[in-house]
């Protein structure tokens, strides 16, 4: 085998790119587990309401029972759930995150319980490269999950996406924390076994006590579950794959599977060979063949629609299945849609689809103090105001579009508590619960849409239990909620300095 050692930098760890590194076995618990389940889009759905029919041409269809799909409420239910689940596991563990916390020990105990508890059990994390690369106390997520790989070499992979728009001088230039502008994988996946949770929750010590956000847990689906799996997997095959240094001054390596362009030296090719691997899985799950996986579960009153997002590789499901969406309540009207994001930074077409859309729209984000950069060290300390900014010129938008009566935003502000949650909730009609709502990393913004890898799901459900949970979640959110007015903007605290006013339209696309 040979090697060629580049000078590169990924945060500050140097890479050992692998020229020629054995193939990948096929999965064997892909090969137990695999079923696409896909409906055909032409397929009627006797219990999905015909209104939203149309999006199943940008999606694929899962069934499920409402009463198998439990919301969280709280982030120390998220880490419990996620800690339980994980010990209780058989046969797989996947996760997806932006990163792990280098100090969180305790939840790398529990995987290596878990471990050890069965030989049988494969575990599969999937981060960002820079993100977890970064250096913190010594430490950093891929120095923490190492651990791992030197104890359950058959068992564990870890591997880290880099973007293949962070290259050449800018890759030299960038430091740490700024280059993360740039682009990163941003899923927040959690499966084990035949579960999957998804959430907009990465994995540190805030996101399980103090950091609100939404999680989900889609319980006893082995059919949706591996289709996130398979997911991860797909996007773990254009990712480093983290291994074993070669001593203490290089702790670990990170190799391309072989077969696979690097992401800092073949930019432009690695970008069409992952382009042809995105398509491919997203039309396997479009286009069901075999009878079988055309059934329903027996019971079944919710449809799971999943879209992926991802800009750098010209997928953007995610974006048209939301365009759809919004064009459908358009159509109907009547609607209430209740729409949040921790970091308010709409793109120009959901700003322009939003503002000409006849619904009701509840928008919830976060204040500058529940900002996860509010008094930060740094140059980062501005992003709180400038996302004031934006948020104002949005606000004073609605106000020319004659839309104040409609069209509302609320701020979240809980003490001691910063706010992360993501997603939307649909009440069709003068329905008093929300029929529909969506799950996942994205955030609606220009970073997501154009640079970072996300996932979501739209949920559909006419099980009654499910739909008060849900309204009792968005409900939840807002009782910490104020009501944003011209009076917000004129408090001295809230006045955005013309400097930050200029940085904020040069950067915008990288918040």
């Amino acid at each position: 085998m040979t090697f060629r050692i580049l000078r590169q930098q990924c945060g500050q760890t140097q890479h050992i790119i692998s020229t020629c590194t054995k193939t990948r076995v096929c999965y064997n618990i892909m090969a137990r587990h695999y079923l696409s389940t896909v409906a055909k889009a032409t397929k009627t759905i006797t219990h999905l309401p015909q209104v939203f029919t149309p999006l199943q041409k940008h999606a694929p269809t899962f069934y499920a029972r409402g009463d198998d799909i439990i919301p969280l409420y709280e982030p120390h239910a998220f880490y419990s759930e996620l800690k339980t689940r994980i010990l209780n596991a058989k046969e797989r563990v996947f996760i997806a995150a932006l990163y792990i916390g280098h100090a969180e020990q305790e939840l790398v105990e529990t995987l290596r319980q878990a471990l050890r508890r069965s030989d049988q059990l494969q575990v599969y994390i999937l981060i960002d490269c820079l993100r977890g690369t970064r250096v913190s106390k010594g430490k950093s997520s891929a120095t923490l999950l190492l651990s791992l790989i030197k104890e359950f070499p058959s068992q564990v992979q870890v591997s880290l996406y880099h973007t293949p728009d962070l290259t050449g001088v800018l890759k030299k230039t960038l430091p740490q924390r700024f280059n993360e502008g740039i682009g990163l994988m941003h899923l927040k996946i959690y499966g084990f076994d035949d579960t999957v949770m998804l959430s907009g929750a990465n994995l540190s010590q805030d996101y399980f006590t103090n950091r609100q956000d939404r999680y989900i847990i889609f319980d006893k689906n082995p059919t949706l579950t591996t289709y996130y799996h398979d997911l991860l997997n797909t996007v773990r095959s254009f990712s480093y794959q983290l291994q074993i240094g070669m001593n203490e001054l290089i702790p670990y390596q990170l190799k391309m599977e072989h077969g696979t362009l690097d992401p800092v030296i073949e930019s432009r090719g690695f970008k069409k060979q992952v382009h042809d691997r995105l398509v491919r899985f997203i039309q396997k799950y479009k286009q069901g063949t075999r009878e079988e996986e055309k059934k329903e579960i027996e019971g079944s009153d919710t449809v799971v629609l999943p879209v992926i997002q991802m800009g750098p590789f010209g997928i953007r499901q995610d974006e048209k299945t939301t365009l759809r969406l919004l064009e459908i309540a358009h159509e109907n009207k009547d609607w209430t849609i209740d729409l949040t994001s921790g970091y308010f930074n709409f793109t120009d077409r959901y700003k322009a689809f939003m503002l000409r859309t006849q619904a009701r729209f509840r928008f919830l984000t976060a204040s500058p103090e529940a900002n996860g950069f509010f008094n930060s060290k740094g140059v980062s300390r501005y992003l709180p105001p400038a996302y004031t900014w934006i948020e104002k010129q949005f606000f004073n938008h609605i106000k020319r579009s004659g839309r104040e009566n409609d069209i509302t935003i609320e701020e979240y502000k809980r003490s001691g508590w910063t706010y992360h949650a993501k997603g939307l909730w649909a009440y069709v009609g003068s329905q008093t619960r929300p029929m529909l709502t969506m799950i996942g990393s994205p955030n609606f913004g220009h970073r997501s849409s154009e640079r970072d890898l996300e996932a979501q799901a739209i949920v559909i459900t006419q099980n009654e239990k499910l739909q008060k949970a849900l309204h009792k979640e968005v409900e939840r959110l807002h009782d910490y909620s104020e009501l944003v007015t011209k009076e917000t903007f004129a408090k001295q605290d809230r006045l955005v300095p013309y400097g930050v006013r200029a940085a904020t339209a040069m950067i915008k696309t990288m918040l």
